[in-house]
């Protein structure tokens, strides 16, 4: 339902994004996903 609402571009995706990492943190944003209730994260976005 989410990936349909993006495509139908009724949404844009860049404001779902919640917490960044880079590449050599993703134990980190591993971490931060998992406890995403406590963390409030959205959706995490690692970057190289």
């Amino acid at each position: 339902m989410l990936l349909k609402t993006v495509q139908s571009r009724r949404i844009d995706p860049k404001k779902l994004i919640t917490h960044r990492f880079k590449l050599d943190k993703i134990l980190d944003a591993y971490e931060t996903f998992g406890n995403a209730a406590k963390t409030q994260a959205l959706k995490v976005i690692i970057e190289a």
